[in-house]
């Protein structure tokens, strides 16, 4: 299996910590999740580990750590935001040169590249939405409860355990390799620069923007790029119907929109299946391709 390479790209906006690997090919770029100092696990580009070696076979993969997380710090006085990261995200795509890319995120970075596609649709080829409560409609559901009260020490290995466990279908997938990059991210200076930052109330409204930005769109005229939206089947953080409802939004103007759902899996299809989470992904691209 292709192995991946540590890389730090410096962008326009930043320096990004990255991993990378595959052959000269069609780029895939992976946007992780995660809210800096507040999401329970500390995100990063590791979150995609089991996948990113089997699409590395076929593809160009790139998976940065965004700013705020990983081995990447974040901006000195400045709040993680999706706008922002869909910046610092198609700077990337700049930087390398290798766009159009293919973009797959998993929740909050699934908004983000939902966000990139309406400001720069020429340099996305397709975006696959991952199990994004965030990109998700709001509903009048009662507040979900499945990651309240985590185990102190906040962000110390047992507690960022507890909180992958509490959403997948089965802890399997939560190995040491992943508990380890997780806890080194919660000790970097990202990790730490981020949890002290400004307050969330930033990057709650930039998220507010996003999706009503998105949500115009769908309803005044076709989504600008192929959209695949995959979802687990037992995600603890959201519904199959958010899901349905979120491809029906982008398939009532964009033809070319799929919806896939993973059986055994939940928040982390990529992890708790990444063999089918690839290959429905692949096969996407690869239909993409034949219609040129």
């Amino acid at each position: 299996m292709t192995a991946l390479k540590a890389e730090r790209i410096e962008t326009q906006r930043a320096a990004l910590s990255l991993l990378r690997g595959g052959p000269d090919a069609e780029t895939v770029l992976f946007l992780h999740g995660g809210i800096p100092g507040v999401t329970p696990y500390c995100s990063g580009a590791h979150i995609w580990a089991p996948a990113l070696p089997l699409f590395a076979r076929f593809r160009h993969v790139v998976a940065p750590d965004l700013p705020g997380f990983g081995d990447t710090p974040a901006p000195a006085g400045q709040p993680h935001r999706i706008d922002d990261a869909g910046r610092h995200a198609l700077a990337l795509i700049g930087a390398l040169g290798r766009g159009p890319c293919h973009v797959v995120g998993h929740a909050e970075g699934a908004l983000v590249a939902l966000w990139m596609a309406l400001e720069n649709p020429a340099a996305l080829r397709s975006v696959t939405v991952a199990a994004s409560p965030a990109a998700a409609p709001i509903g009048d559901n009662p507040e979900n409860l499945a990651l309240a009260h985590p185990p102190p020490p906040r962000f110390s290995r047992a507690s960022q355990a507890w909180a992958l466990e509490r959403l997948s279908w089965s802890h399997h997938h939560i190995d040491a390799a992943l508990l380890d990059r997780c806890v080194a991210a919660a000790a970097s200076q990202g990790g730490a620069r981020a949890e002290a930052g400004a307050p969330q109330a930033a990057f709650g409204a930039s998220v507010v923007a996003a999706k009503s930005r998105f949500y115009a769109h769908c309803r005044a005229a076709a989504f600008p790029v192929p959209v695949q939206i995959v979802w687990g089947r037992s995600d603890p953080l959201t519904t199959l119907e958010h899901g349905m409802v979120l491809f029906k939004t982008i398939a009532a103007r964009q033809a070319a929109t799929h919806y896939h759902v993973l059986n055994r899996s939940g928040h982390f299809p990529f992890r708790e299946e990444p063999q089918g989470f690839e290959a429905v992904v692949s096969a996407f691209h690869d239909g993409l391709a034949a219609r040129g």
